[in-house]
């Protein structure tokens, strides 16, 4: 780790070991009278603005009033300490007090950041390092996401050196270039909270003061720093440095990050696989089953149609049999109560034609005072009628014999000496 100071601010890091060989301690020059008279101008106007910015804090609440009271001894410190105690303490002890009369509520690294954002271009200009407008934590979380060291800048804007810092070397376009295209830049008003913070965290003991820090979060890791105003040739020198380095340490984070990356990809692809072959055994697996109950139900619908199909056969047979049954003992019963045929030329008989369904023609001499009755059990008796239930009727005029004309004569039926009959079957199909 690089501790860097600038030749103007000599003084030993109480953490860091430094690049740079230690000098003894030598005590500060006699200011001059045109400096005493320059450093009580300055402490005139800080005691006149704390004074005159004490009534507006007194009313607008009871802490205005508190906080106008540290004003005044911020002034009275500030008139005090730079008799006693060395310029760059002397800003950091500037910047807690400034930082603490920022008001009774804290802000927000966010619009802390993007304040001295705004500040910092309006006074030196566009060119400059990309600070990135959030707290430096979330700034750490940005750096180590993109496996970059974070660019630091605490900026003290009461300190005597920092205006010339912040031209001559932040703004130096090599400088600029540089940072910007090698880290995450990260800027902060010390008179904030969140920048005053991370001073007391990086224990900085003068200013303008430059960092780098590595990781984020509980691993975030000081690299380099630099204290004092130190021209930009010197600061980017300490960068790059510090870069050949400790680079390597970024470089097996980011080739673990890339290990742990390919490992989850490799689980998610493998996941993937499983996922995709076990859908598909699932899939075969449903299509065996659909299969297997299709052929069950077509099996089920093929076995109920042989079965019904069966049955009306069966009941078909049964049927046809005991028709066959019924027209075999109706012949057998007719043909035993049929009386004999008349002879031919015998007197007072009737020939009556009968034609069948079939088409075939039968003839037989009936007595002319015979009932209707014989005839219908003749026609019963003959083999080629298959009906079981028929009726008699006469063509010309057109007449069906039936229920009580079976018991009249042929003569009353108007059928003597001779007629033709038709054979109506009224079987149900």
């Amino acid at each position: 780790m690089y501790y860097d100071q600038a030749p103007e601010r000599q003084r030993t890091a109480p953490s860091y070991p430094s690049t740079s060989p230690q000098r003894p301690r030598q005590p500060p020059p006699a200011p001059t009278p045109q400096q005493q008279e320059q450093q009580w101008q300055v402490q005139r106007r800080g005691m006149l603005g704390t004074i005159l910015s004490l009534p507006r804090a007194a009313l607008s609440s009871g802490f205005g009033m508190l906080f106008g009271v540290v004003g005044l001894g911020a002034a009275a410190i500030a008139f005090l300490g730079n008799r006693i105690i060395p310029a760059s303490v002397m800003s950091s002890i500037r910047g807690a007090l400034q930082s603490l009369m920022r008001g009774a509520h804290d802000v927000e690294p966010q619009a802390a950041a993007e304040a001295f954002q705004r500040s910092f271009t309006a006074k030196y200009g566009e060119l400059q390092p990309q600070w990135q407008d959030c707290g430096w934590q979330a700034a750490t979380s940005q750096s180590h996401s993109q496996f970059k060291f974070l660019f630091v800048y605490l900026h003290a804007p009461h300190h005597q050196d920092t205006d010339r810092f912040c031209r001559e070397t932040l703004c130096n376009p090599e400088l600029v270039e540089y940072v910007n295209s090698t880290f995450v830049c990260w800027g902060g008003d010390i008179s904030y909270p969140d920048a005053y913070r991370l001073s007391n965290s990086l224990r900085v003991t003068g200013y303008p003061y430059c960092a780098l820090l590595a990781f984020s979060g509980a691993r975030t890791q000081l690299i380099a720093a630099v204290e004092g105003c130190a021209g930009a040739t010197r600061l980017l020198g300490v960068l790059q440095q510090a870069v050949s380095d400790h680079g390597g340490h970024l470089a097996v984070e980011q080739a673990d990050a890339n290990e742990r990356d390919f490992n989850r990809r490799l689980r998610e692809e493998q996941d993937l696989a499983y996922q995709q072959s076990l859908a598909e055994d699932q899939e075969r697996e449903r299509q065996r089953t659909a299969k297997r109950e299709q052929q069950a139900a077509a099996e089920r619908v093929a076995a109920e149609a042989a079965a019904k199909s069966k049955a009306q056969a069966d009941a078909e047979a049964r049927r046809v049999a005991d028709r066959a049954a019924m027209l075999a003992a109706r012949r057998s019963a007719n043909r035993k109560a049929l009386k004999p045929e008349a002879a031919a030329g015998t007197p007072a008989t009737t020939a009556l034609r009968v034609r069948l369904p079939d088409g075939s023609n039968h003839l037989h001499r009936f007595s002319s005072s015979a009932a209707l009755q014989e005839v219908w059990d003749w026609v019963g008796s003959l083999e080629e009628l298959d009906a079981v239930n028929f009726s008699l009727a006469s063509s010309f005029p057109r007449q069906v014999f039936s229920g009580s004309s079976l018991a009249k004569s042929l003569s009353e039926l108007g059928l003597a000496p001779q007629a033709a009959l038709l054979v109506q079957v009224d079987d149900e199909e």
